[in-house]
This record gives structure tokens, C-alpha cells and sequence, in this order.
């Protein structure tokens, strides 16, 4: 009896002395950034800001933009049937290029809550980009009633049909 303590003691021993990098690895992925940029050079998006409007009552928090944000978004929606309209996930996406006024096109690959694996795709085509740009996503309405919060998605600046660069959410595979 005595052995099989000591052995389940030195066990125990091991685990807790392995404890706090498991807590630093647990902890840098729970805590890492929500989006990857895979570009800095002369074509980058510098930031995707994404907002979820997923009701009409105003959110609870002392950040006064989040408040801000979801009364913009609702403004004019007179019933409820309006604002029903408007819920769904909002994108912008804040990027910069060296190719003044060349065309430029923004892709947003996304899936869906109830979509599984299917990406679906929004593009917006810049006909004279400036050196520093935002160009706005929303899937809302119908799309965003019948196929749920987006889950994941990745903006591209497409050239000629080539992605010259990517901004990833954290949940992109």
C-alpha cells in the first residue's frame, strides 16, 4: 500500500511540476490575437473590424463606441421588422496599396453557422483605390436569418485574379 502512495505522490509530483507551462501554452492560444495578417509590404489590409449585431437591445459596456456602432447600424429601423432586417455581421476592412488608382478587388471568403464547411464569398471592386482605403461587408437580412453568425472568415486584396494579400480571422482553416 505504502509503494503504490508513493507512486501515485511522485505522479502527481510530475503533473503539477509540468503545470504551468501547460497554463502558458493554454493561456497564449486563448489569448493570442483574433486576426493574422500575412502581408506588410506595399499591398496590405491593415485591420478587419468586425462587429456582430445580433439584437436590438443595446449592449451592456462602458465602451461607448460599441454603443455607438449598434445605434448607427439601427438608425432609421422604425419596427421591428426593420431592425430584424439589419442584424447580422458587419466587416471593415482598412487597407493600403502602392498602385494608386490601379483596380482593385476586395474579397471577403466567409462560412456560416449553418453552412458547415461551404465558404461563401463577397467581393467589392475599387475602381481607384487612394493609398489608404476602407471598404465595408455586411451579411445581413435573409442571408444571415437562414445561415446563422459567420463562424470564420479571411479578406483578400485580389489583382488581376491573383490574391495579392490576406487578413485571417483566428478560427480560418
Amino acid at each position: 500500500m505504502k509503494r503504490t502512495v508513493q507512486t501515485d505522490l511522485k505522479r502527481m509530483n510530475f503533473a503539477f511540476r509540468n503545470l504551468p507551462s501547460v497554463v502558458l501554452a493554454v493561456s497564449a492560444l486563448t489569448f493570442s490575437s483574433c486576426t493574422v495578417p500575412s502581408s506588410t509590404g506595399p499591398e496590405a489590409i491593415t485591420k478587419v473590424n468586425p462587429y456582430h449585431l445580433k439584437s436590438a437591445a443595446l449592449e451592456r459596456t462602458d465602451d461607448p463606441m460599441i454603443r455607438f456602432e449598434q445605434k448607427r447600424l439601427l438608425h432609421g429601423a422604425v419596427d421591428a421588422a426593420e431592425m430584424k432586417t439589419r442584424f447580422g455581421n458587419y466587416y471593415t476592412v482598412f487597407w493600403e496599396t502602392d498602385q494608386v488608382g490601379v483596380p482593385t478587388t476586395i474579397r471577403l471568403n466567409y462560412r456560416q453557422a449553418k453552412t458547415g464547411p461551404m465558404v461563401l464569398t463577397k467581393e467589392i471592386e475599387v475602381q481607384s483605390p487612394k493609398k489608404k482605403n476602407t471598404t465595408k461587408f455586411e451579411i445581413v437580412g435573409d442571408d444571415y436569418q437562414e445561415n446563422g453568425q459567420v463562424t470564420m472568415w479571411k479578406a483578400s486584396i485580389v489583382r488581376n485574379g491573383e490574391v495579392i494579400t490576406e487578413y485571417l480571422s483566428y478560427a480560418w482553416k
